[in-house]
């Protein structure tokens, strides 16, 4: 029989309801507890068969026609019907066996993955927005490890040159690189009734803020998170500021109060002023500066040149100022569009490495371990 646990056997695809589930099974042993409990069309077991090879058949302690995949003689998936019940079924006849149930981060370091590929499959399950995944495949794809290994190369020559040139490349991506896992923060700060809360329900394309002519309806952070461009974002809609910083209650003052603070960790501040109000000449602290209500102003008008006009009544300027917000806060796809389509270092562990303060390198389930 299979010796315990020299065969470790996890879910590698999320659990739930699902066209397809995927079973991961790897150790030295893994294609031959796979044909003690696999049936496969054919004479040809999974141990007999090529690397890359796919078998059809049928499992045999519940009968379920399903594929299995040999990666290699130690490495083998089991493809089989999405949801709860079809995937543990498969785990559960593997343990019987003598295989070890364990989490799919474990599994993929003992499958001989390293830790800059198990950290990119964990940061991946918990990115959000379409831009920030891809980079993420990429270094999960080895686009990081092969960088790296070409950077040591480089030292290990005596061409410290390339090698520095390669590693300031590389923490240059690091900005965005470290918050592929966190959303953006853009706040909108303003007077009362300047549209703030408008503005956010139009860039989300749903009423999540209650819009009204009473001044002060915005008493508290209102949160919404939502993609721009690509990039997952969170919109804090915030209350208005009063003019002399008078405020009508307790309630009021601090809703202006934790407005104030959120501005301060805020990635990117919208300074919100009606377009028929008289704005300041630029942005205050680096905000960007929207006009609100533009559909409202005087005819004749003029604008300051840095601001970006927009109407949440009639949906002008909408789109500008979503692309505008992104430009913001990636500059770098204007700046450097190569630097985000390759290798991307996304923890600190690799800034620190690349930064000339290396961390003790360990195992992939070692760093997994220690971070549990």
């Amino acid at each position: 029989m299979t010796s315990v646990h020299s065969v470790l056997v996890s879910l590698l695809t999320p659990p739930g309801r699902g066209a397809l589930a995927v079973v991961g099974v790897s150790g030295t042993d893994a294609a031959a507890i796979v044909d003690r409990a696999f049936a496969p069309r054919g004479a040809r077991p999974v141990a007999g068969r090529d690397d890359g090879a796919i078998a059809f058949g049928s499992w045999r302690a519940t009968g379920e026609e399903l594929v299995v995949v040999r990666r290699r003689a130690n490495l083998v998936e089991v493809h089989c019907h999405g949801g709860l019940a079809a995937a543990a079924a498969v785990i559960t006849s593997l343990v019987a066996l003598g295989a070890e149930e364990v989490a799919w981060p474990r599994w993929l370091a003992a499958a001989g993955e390293s830790q800059t590929v198990v950290e990119a499959h964990e940061a991946l399950a918990v990115a959000g927005g379409p831009k920030a995944a891809r980079i993420l495949a990429r270094q999960a794809a080895g686009a990081l490890d092969a960088e790296m290994e070409r950077i040591e190369r480089w030292r290990e020559a005596g061409d410290h040159a390339a090698a520095d040139a390669a590693a300031r490349r590389l923490l240059r991506a690091a900005r965005v690189g470290l918050r592929l896992t966190r959303p953006w923060r853009v706040v909108l700060t303003g007077p009362v009734n300047a549209g703030k809360s408008s503005l956010v329900n139009a860039l989300a394309g749903y009423s999540r803020s209650i819009v009204s002519p009473e001044p002060g309806t915005t008493r508290d952070l209102v949160e919404v998170r939502l993609v721009l461009g690509g990039w997952e974002v969170d919109l804090f809609d915030t209350a208005g500021l009063r003019r002399g910083g008078a405020a009508a209650g307790l309630i009021e003052q601090a809703g202006i109060g934790r407005a104030v603070a959120a501005t301060e960790d805020a990635d990117l501040v919208l300074q919100i002023v009606p377009a028929d109000a008289t704005p300041p000449s630029v942005a205050t602290d680096d905000a960007l500066l929207v006009l609100s209500k533009t559909d409202l102003a005087p005819i004749g008008h003029t604008w300051p040149a840095d601001a970006v006009l927009t109407s949440a009544a009639t949906g002008a300027g909408i789109a500008d100022l979503a692309a505008v917000i992104v430009a913001r806060l990636v500059p770098e796809e204007r700046t450097a569009p190569d630097l985000l389509t390759g290798p991307v270092p996304f923890t600190q562990r690799h800034v620190d490495m690349l930064a000339g303060h290396p961390v003790q390198s360990k195992p992939a389930h070692a760093a997994h371990t220690d971070s549990t």
